[in-house]
């Protein structure tokens, strides 16, 4: 039987104990429920919860910016090369880590396979010195892509040494679900990625339209009455998973607005919307993770990414149709179990990826 680590930053192993979501496990926590050989480290459990002094992080960061090795990352891993040997596969769950395991594994001290769950691992117009050595690094490694377009473009750019794998990015089924409570007379769009373009969702806020609740750490700002934005970051729980399940359920549409990136923006506030049967507007970025499967099920609304004009009109048509609405809230909940995009899945997928995972008889 295969081995696996899987290495987080601080605050996952917590939620296996908690009654929260656990997507972003990415199936660690049903690996381990059937029984199969996985474990978890989490950044602070090798010494990577303090940062070294002002002088040295800032010379680290320079060349982690360049490189995408972090010296104080390499460092731990090099320290704790006994307990990583110590397993099959390593799954990283940034960049970061990924990086730092790459390079151990590229100068021979550490054979284990390396899998890197990845989303913008590359700037979207990468140096041709950056380029070879990204190569370099990763050759040997897995990138586990959780966006189709992503995942093509990156096997252009560095080529067959590097495996690249469509990782189908899914949410906690159980947890995120519909539910028979009265809609609120608000519209909820949620997110903290750069790539939110709450500016053009303002802008398309017309006076007649109902509340609109933005819930984010980017700093935004709106005059208009119908308008109100709290602070709220998944990380430091300002707004619980269960707070926030409860305004999803409540809310008439959700609408995740994005600019034009190759990355999977908004792909899990998205998929939490849809799980909970709620009417999706999205911006159509290049990124999105799969929308062959989103426009078979009819399971959301797209718009032009960046255009407040259209988006006002998509969102004035949706909340003229509340039936319609309801409609394309219930498709798309069918679409996930339908397709599985489900941490079950996720789970699933490892079983497929490393020889030998498999649960426990």
């Amino acid at each position: 039987m295969s081995r696996a680590l899987f290495l987080f930053r601080s605050g996952r192993r917590s939620r296996l104990d908690a009654s929260g979501p656990r997507e972003f496990l990415y199936g660690y926590s049903e690996l381990e429920r059937d029984g199969s050989a996985v474990a978890m480290i989490e950044e602070g459990e090798i010494g990577l919860a303090r940062p070294w002094s002002r002088a040295f992080e800032a010379i680290a960061g320079r060349v982690a910016r360049a490189t995408g090795v972090h010296a104080r990352v390499l460092a731990a891993f090099y320290r704790h090369r006994d307990v990583l040997a110590d397993h099959d596969a390593l799954v990283a769950t940034t960049h970061t880590f990924g990086f730092a395991l790459a390079a151990l594994r590229r100068i021979g001290l550490l054979g284990s396979d390396v899998i890197v769950m990845t989303m913008g691992i590359l700037p979207a117009d990468p140096s041709p010195a950056r380029l070879h050595l990204v190569r370099w690094l990763l050759a040997g490694t897995t990138l586990a892509a959780l966006s189709k377009p992503e995942a093509c473009w990156l096997r252009l750019k560095l080529g067959p040494g590097v495996r690249i794998i469509d990782f189908a990015f899914g949410v906690d089924l159980d947890f995120w679900r519909p539910s028979s409570v009265d809609r609120d007379d608000t519209v909820l769009s949620v997110g903290n990625d750069p790539n939110r373009d709450f500016n053009a969702l303002v802008a398309a806020w017309r006076p007649e339209f109902p509340t609109l609740e933005i819930i984010t750490t980017i700093p935004i700002a709106s005059d208009k009455p119908n308008v109100r934005i709290l602070r709220g970051d998944w990380r430091s729980e300002a707004i619980s998973d269960h707070a926030l399940r409860a305004k999803l359920q409540r809310a008439r549409l959700v609408v995740v607005p994005l600019r034009d990136t190759l990355q999977p923006a908004g792909q899990s506030a998205a998929l939490q919307a849809m799980a909970c049967g709620r009417p999706v507007v999205m911006s159509a970025n290049r990124g999105c993770w799969d929308r062959e499967m989103l426009y078979r099920h009819d399971a959301c609304r797209f718009v032009v990414p960046g255009d407040p004009v259209e988006l006002g009109n998509v969102i004035s048509a949706l909340l003229a149709d509340p039936k319609g609405a309801e409609a394309l809230g219930a498709r798309a909940r069918l679409m996930l179990e339908q397709e599985q995009v489900s941490s079950a899945n996720m789970a699933s997928q490892f079983r497929a990826l490393i020889p030998g995972l498999q649960p426990a008889s």
